[in-house]
């Protein structure tokens, strides 16, 4: 599977569920406002690279990560509610498989060595490792809920640590897939995070939740590494003389094969891209007005004029799959609510590139889920410090005297609405309980 494949299927958009409802129980905020961190600090990192480390945990370990016994029995354990993981034996859950990702977190760099690959491969390019990054997460994941279960809330906050620290690594690797795989990380390690905070006893996390950097995993370096990859098609194209009929074929040959087997990986119908390219050569009108747009796009009129309609149409592909790759690439500096403001054109669905314009607008809005689960998580352990000097949840969020965060896919408060013993605040219903 290619990385651009990868990316894309790591993209789909997320289903919205019924209300959440969560019941917890009042605690205040502790003393020392940073006793619990949810990302390995300075003094806890050691010199060396963990992207060395991260690989190393499935060395020795094939039994525990692939064998159908292993798969079997992680299985079994997502399933289990927290109770029931109460009674297996989970305390070494993983052995030296996990804790090798425990150090890999809490070294001081991050060097996944594909830079060269991702400049030189293309859109061909595999990357084997990130598949089993993600079963490395849902096992960490396993021993979360354990330690959660048995109310072992610092080894459990220790696993969290080493599972955003995973995912925010990810956010250094020079392909989107692989930043798509940190965003999956960070869900899972919140997916633990909302059980946990439910638990009695559970501390309050919300200056740990205030002190997680934004954005937890970064896509600027996903993104141009995927630019990276398919700008090594784009070297054949040439905009400065005649393209040989050999020269052509070679490139209408390898595009159009790459975006059929996208097409079937990711489940669409088949299309004929070559047939269809071939009508538009033949398209006189469509050739003449294809030159046109490359002359406004500054190649020259006698260079363009000695072109063959199929370079024409060629040419044309490559200049709006660069608008197209660019309009995309500029949602990265903006705010989630700013996106909608922005024109957004789909451009033609039938060019040799339309496969590869990379989604970076899904990857903005997974990214920006990711930090609104954070600023609702924030809510509620606003609520618990609130519930735990006065008995009761506020009348509204901000007589509890500390920041609440707006929602930040609106940059707009979220809706808050108490009724008794029980608080809506963005789809989610939190019960004080007894």
């Amino acid at each position: 599977m290619t990385a651009i494949l990868l990316a894309a299927a790591a993209l789909a958009a997320p289903v919205a569920g019924p209300t959440v409802r969560v019941t917890v129980q009042p605690m205040a905020a502790p003393k020392l406002a940073l006793k619990y961190q949810l990302l390995p600090e300075v003094r806890e990192l050691k010199a060396g690279n963990a992207a060395q480390w991260y690989l190393r945990c499935f060395m020795e370990q094939q039994n525990f990560f692939f064998r159908k016994e292993g798969i079997a029995q992680r299985t079994r354990y997502q399933s289990m509610t927290l109770k029931e993981l109460a009674r297996e034996p989970l305390q070494n859950y993983g052995g030296s498989a996990l804790t090798q990702a425990d150090w890999g977190a809490r070294l001081d760099t991050c060097d996944w060595q594909v830079l060269d690959r991702v400049q030189t491969e293309g859109p061909d390019l595999r990357l084997p490792e990130l598949a089993p990054l993600h079963l490395l997460a849902l096992s960490l994941q396993i021993r979360f809920r354990g330690e959660v279960s048995r109310g072992d809330f610092d080894s459990a906050l220790r696993t969290a640590k080493t599972m955003f620290g995973l995912a925010r690594h990810l956010g250094d690797y020079p392909a989107m897939a692989a930043s798509c795989v940190g965003l999956r990380i960070a869900d899972l390690a919140l997916d633990t995070l909302w059980e946990m905070i439910q638990q009695p006893g559970a501390p309050n996390l919300y200056w740990a939740l205030t002190d997680l950097p934004c954005p937890l995993v970064e896509l600027r370096k996903g993104v141009q590494g995927d630019r990276a990859l398919v700008d090594t098609e784009l070297r054949a194209f040439r905009d400065d003389a005649a393209m040989t009929d050999a020269e052509v074929e070679e490139i209408v040959g390898r595009l159009s094969g790459r975006a059929g087997y996208i097409r079937e990986q990711a489940g669409l119908p088949p299309r004929n891209l070559r047939a269809v390219f071939t009508a538009r050569t033949k398209d006189t009108d469509g050739v003449r007005a294809a030159r046109l747009r490359l002359i406004d796009a500054g190649l020259g009129k006698d260079a363009v004029a000695r072109f063959t309609p199929v370079q024409v149409v060629l040419l044309d592909d490559k200049r709006e799959y660069e608008e197209r790759r660019d309009a995309e690439h500029r949602l990265l500096g903006v705010k989630a609510w700013e996106i909608d403001v922005l024109p957004r054109e789909n451009g033609a669905a039938d060019g040799l590139f339309a496969e590869l314009v990379p989604r970076v607008g899904a990857a903005r809005l997974a990214q920006t889920r990711i930090e609104q689960r954070i600023a609702l998580l924030r809510h509620v352990e606003v609520l618990r410090m609130y519930a735990a000097k006065h008995g009761k949840f506020p009348n509204k969020p901000d007589d509890v005297g500390v920041p609440v965060p707006a929602d930040p896919v609106t940059n707009k408060p979220f809706g808050y609405e108490v009724t008794g013993a029980t608080v809506r605040v963005g789809g989610y219903e939190i019960t004080l309980a007894k």
